[in-house]
């Protein structure tokens, strides 16, 4: 007991903080191109929020709990571009304030949510550029504000508008003319947001970055975005300058026919063409137009091809210009026609034709020293890679950066090859080749947006994600234009989840990407992400209007496994609003009819997750017979085969306070002996992120008090003095440590000690009397024990007084001490001060506890007092069925008082019996 004595003096040095309060607090910040409200302060959120447009103005109402005064003066004060003015009214019959916001014009909108980490409530207002236009519409003057960008309600209708961004920089067009194929590439400028230059708000700093949260996410799902890959740069510029055929003005029939042919070629009437141009060559075999009329063919037929999407217009055009290369291998349209034989193959995703075709075009010694030679390479090396022929990818690439003179050629070889790793999933491999080509290529990188964006999604999947953030970042800021945009700031967002950044900050993303790109396929991710979040705080029937629009959207989008990201976007939502039972049973469903998804796992692992939260919660809120039931409901399904450590701590705490301490104990040791076998392992890191464990020293604790209630006092003082740091315990373990080792002592007979204890635990934990009901209880006991009878119903007046000035205390502890209490009196028959005790407790629990037993006993204080009308006036306030004894009791009680206080008139009546009672 030595160790218990030093270590109780360790906690009276202790200094304790004062409560904090829990009061809202309010703030109010420009941010961007929005005006953000926030409020923090509480755990649950009960909040209203709607929209109310009277004949002068347009308010916002926000109907919030309690707020604190110095919150409320901020909130009025603030001065933005779209809230004209901020009232802030109480609302006391209810408990709450109302927060009224008055919008400067009918275009402004709100996007509301919550955060967990921290808990806050947020309110952004923005312009919403459909109004706008609809009032401008309507012939109404522009409202005259300095928004620029578009924020869309998430829950609106179809938009058929897109927000046009325009970047800061023009685009410029770069020519090149080598060997006559290419003449332009377009390069697509950064654009820098007034408001927020280059996303400044997204970057995240190394300080800022959380490795409790990255572990974290290892339980979170992710879509796979598609890979962006890059057209060749020569066969967009090849597309979009086909050859234009003239033909000089003769005075002949077969002139004249060849600028019929002309005419129906340039007016792309490609079926009448074919047809006249087969007349044509019947008519004219030894025409010098006929080199011309046979690649002419085959572009008609190629464009039929593309407009039909026919694939008999595709033969016909393959075999049109192949029969036009072998009568015409000399002329001036046989390299290009050449080269984009093996180009539409690869158009057609026909890959071994593809590589048959370029690797003719590279043997052909008329184009040996061209250009197009190595863009046939380009095209063989991209072939090798489509059929899984990395190896021999790569070393068409790595001879033809080595053999070019071309540097731009040279470059495209280096990203392509990196763009071959990435296809391959050897993530490795392509940043390496990235980040080789990046630093040897750097004045091109312009021409390769997909070098940031597949360098985002390798650093991603081989979870490196401060790296991807800056890939991702690069991206959005570089090529805020291009169509995987939306992709790319989906997942900076979520990158800033994983990376532990402020919630709000990733909401902020998602708002973003749907802010500039709209009802894009591409936002759906973001979308959903967006609606998810606000499912915390929705009313039910905004709730199902949000279901509908999730299924809805993830109909539009043609990612792989968007359906699950859906199904887990919607069962986080339920887990947000503690609907355990909903969200677990949404992954089921979903699970049972897709039991062999690649990543299925995904959908247990946090179908066991959201069943663990379940039983936490209810734990943390003593529903420990909930606990049971739903591991029992679970164990033979989900709970099989789950390998978490945490549920028989759990199952310990519930058979613990069922008062199965042997099971308790089991489950306790359990618990010890797995964590024990991952210690210093990494899983022991990822466990103690992803589950919810005690610490060493909480398991011990739990250990020894069930040894103490077993009556195993010598192990339970064994348990006891493994503590190591009792400091480091929670505040309730922190007292429920030294009551336990005064309950230890007073085993020993030791009372002296067991009251010393508890005396200086009192005073210790005097700055927070919630803490030490229990312990002044104990004492109080022990004290009545050592006869002082004085000092124990001081320490149970203590208990009383807490009770009228604390709402934390357990109003049953209160119970408990007033009888204590109330029955020392009564054995020291002073009768009126238990009765004060009763009254006490009555008055203030009764309506919440049916205190019957109570109520029974200050009634028959007076009813031995003999006030009997009194007695009968409290105890006509008895009800329910736990009062039915007591009732009975008491009308027996009345009952039988009534008949001797009759009987006693009876007898008075009888004279003789009036002279024995005078004599007596």
């Amino acid at each position: 007991m030595k160790t218990i004595k030093i270590l109780l003096i360790v906690i009276c040095m202790l200094t304790l903080q004062l409560v904090q309060s829990r009061e809202l607090q309010g703030l109010v910040k420009n941010q961007g191109e929005t005006y953000n409200f926030e409020l923090a302060g509480q755990k649950n959120w009960d909040y209203d929020l709607k929209r109310v447009k009277g004949k002068e103005n347009t308010k916002i109402l926000l109907i919030v709990k309690t707020t604190d005064e110095s919150s409320i003066s901020k909130i009025s004060n603030i001065e933005n571009p779209f809230v004209r003015s901020v009232q802030v009214k109480q609302m006391p019959q209810e408990s709450k304030w109302l927060i009224e916001f008055v919008l400067k014009d009918d275009t402004i909108d709100t996007f509301d949510y919550l955060t967990d980490q921290p808990s806050k409530l947020i309110v952004d207002f923005y312009v919403n550029e459909s109004k706008r236009d609809a009032l401008i519409a309507r012939g109404q003057e522009k409202p005259k504000t300095t928004e620029k960008k578009k924020k869309p309600q998430i829950l609106s209708a179809n938009r058929s508008d897109q927000p046009e961004r325009k970047p800061a920089q023009a685009d410029y067009l770069k020519i090149d003319e080598p060997g006559g194929i290419e003449t332009s590439t377009l390069l697509k400028a950064g654009l820098s947001d007034g408001a927020d230059s280059f996303f400044s708000r997204f970057v995240v700093r190394d300080v800022e970055i959380n490795e409790r949260s990255i572990l974290k996410s290892d339980n979170n799902y992710y879509l796979k975005f598609p890979m962006l890959e890059m057209e060749f740069l020569f066969w967009n510029t090849m597309k979009k300058n086909p050859p234009i055929y003239q033909f000089q003005d003769e005075k002949s029939e077969e002139n004249k026919q060849v600028k019929l042919l002309k005419l129906l070629f340039d007016k792309k009437r490609y079926l009448v063409f074919k047809q006249t141009a087969d007349w044509f060559e019947n008519k004219f075999p030894k025409s010098k137009y006929l080199e011309s009329i046979a690649y002419m063919k085959g572009d008609a037929l190629q464009a039929l091809w593309r407009q039909e999407n026919n694939d008999k217009f595709y033969e016909l055009a393959q075999f049109a210009y192949t029969q036009a290369l072998s009568k015409y291998p000399t002329s001036a349209l046989a390299e290009r026609t050449s080269l984009m034989l093996g180009l539409l193959a690869v158009d057609k995703l026909d890959f071994m034709t593809a590589i048959r075709r370029f690797a003719s075009h590279i043997e052909n010694n008329h184009f040996k020293d061209r250009i197009s030679n190595e863009y046939a390479r380009l095209g063989l090396g991209y072939s090798y890679s489509k059929i899984n022929k990395l190896s021999d990818a790569v070393k068409e690439m790595d001879n033809l950066e080595k053999d070019s003179k071309n540097e731009l050629v040279q470059a495209e070889a280096a990203f392509r090859r990196a763009d071959f790793y990435f296809d391959a999933n050897q993530f490795d491999g392509a940043i390496s080749n990235y980040n080789a080509a990046l630093l040897k290529y750097e004045k091109h990188a312009g021409f390769f947006p997909n070098t940031p964006f597949n360098k985002m999604e390798s650093f991603f999947w081989k979870k490196k994600y401060k790296e991807a953030h800056q890939s991702g970042l690069e991206f959005a800021q570089k090529f805020p234009s291009h169509p995987f945009a939306p992709y790319a700031l989906t997942r900076v967002g979520e990158l800033l989840e994983i990376l532990g950044a402020e919630q709000s900050r990733a909401i902020g993303s998602f708002l973003e990407t749907y802010f500039r790109y709209g009802d894009s396929p591409k936002t759906i991710v973001a979308q959903l992400h967006l609606l998810s979040t606000r499912m915390k705080g929705m009313k039910e029937e905004e709730l199902q209007q949000t279901l509908v629009k999730m299924e809805a959207l993830s109909k539009k989008s043609e990612l792989i496994n968007v359906d699950q990201f859906k199904t887990t976007m919607i069962s986080d939502g339920f887990t947000r609003r503690m609907e355990y039972e909903k969200a677990i049973q949404i992954l089921s469903d979903f699970f049972q009819k897709n039991p062999n998804r690649p990543d299925s796992k995904q959908v247990t692992r946090r179908i066991v997750r959201n069943i663990f939260d379940q039983i936490k919660y209810f734990s943390d809120n003593g529903k420990y017979r909930d606990v049971l039931k739903t591991y029992q409901k679970y164990a033979d399904t989900w709970l099989k085969h789950q390998d978490r450590i945490d549920t028989d701590f759990y199952l310990g705490l519930a058979y613990e306070k069922a008062g199965d301490f042997e099971v308790a104990l089991e489950k306790y040791k359990k618990t010890y002996q797995n964590m024990q076998a991952v210690k210093g392992t990494e899983r022991e890191k990822w466990i103690s992120v992803t589950e919810s464990l005690p610490s060493e020293d909480e398991l011990s604790l739990r250990i020894a008090d069930c040894y103490f209630q077993a009556k195993d006092f010598q192990s339970a003082y064994t348990q006891l003095e493994k503590i190591k740091n009792p400091h480091l315990l929670g505040e309730v373990e922190q007292v429920q440590r030294v009551q336990l080792a005064s309950h230890l002592y007073e085993q020993k007979g030791d009372l002296d000690t067991a009251m010393r204890y508890l005396s200086e635990l009192i005073r210790v934990w005097n700055g927070k009397p919630e803490l030490t009901v229990d312990a002044l209880m104990e004492l109080a006991d022990m004290q009545y024990k050592k006869n002082s009878i004085a000092d124990a119903q001081e320490s149970l007046k203590k208990v009383v007084d807490i009770a009228v000035e604390n709402k934390k205390v357990n109003p049953r502890q209160i119970v408990r001490a007033a009888n204590f209490s109330a029955n020392i009196y009564l054995k020291e028959n002073q009768q009126d001060e238990a009765a004060k005790r009763y009254s006490f407790i009555l008055e203030k629990y009764d309506d919440q506890l049916n205190l019957a037993e109570e109520r029974f006993k200050l009634g028959e204080i007076y009813f031995k007092k003999g006030e009997l009308k009194r007695a009968e006036t409290i105890w006509s306030k008895l009800r329910g069925e736990n009062a039915a004894v007591w009732t009975r009791i008491s009308r027996n009680k009345l009952q039988e008082a009534q008949w001797n206080d009759d009987y006693k008139k009876y007898l008075k009546r009888i004279p003789a019996m009036s002279q024995m009672e005078a004599q007596q």
